[in-house]
């Protein structure tokens, strides 16, 4: 497990803890996080992506979820049918909107982390292609 320690300079929620936590683990492995918290500009309803990564003319874009605990599930199921409708969406608008990665490769993974409450990673899972992309 790689293990971050960082001094932010404002206080953070756990989610934004998390993405942050997310994308160095991305960073070290070779990817430039090109956005965050990318949505449609028709509104945030429509679909958001916490990062985009590319490496090597693939796009990743990540969605995370961070947990304290299992007891409502795992992270990645709190990555349902909507949520994932709205990353498809977030997708496809952030590829139209930028044609220039048109013949790049992309998919959407989910990074899961867990943490105890002193925002200390116990364990951090990346699914690639965690959500099918039928756009």
């Amino acid at each position: 497990m790689i293990v971050f320690r960082k001094i932010f300079k404002k206080k953070q929620s756990l989610g934004e803890w998390g993405e942050e936590y997310a994308a160095e683990i991305y960073k070290k492995k070779g990817y430039k996080i090109l956005d965050k918290n990318y949505f449609n500009r028709k509104g945030k309803r429509l679909g958001e992506v916490d990062f985009i990564a590319l490496k090597d003319k693939q796009l990743a874009f990540v969605e995370v979820k961070t947990r304290t605990s299992d007891r409502f599930g795992t992270p990645a199921e709190a990555v349902g049918s909507l949520k994932q409708q709205r990353l498809r969406r977030a997708t496809k608008y952030f590829l139209l909107q930028n044609p220039e990665y048109s013949k790049y490769g992309y998919r959407i993974d989910v990074a899961e982390l867990k943490t105890d409450l002193d925002r200390n990673a116990e364990s951090v899972n990346i699914i690639e292609n965690a959500v099918a992309d039928n756009i």
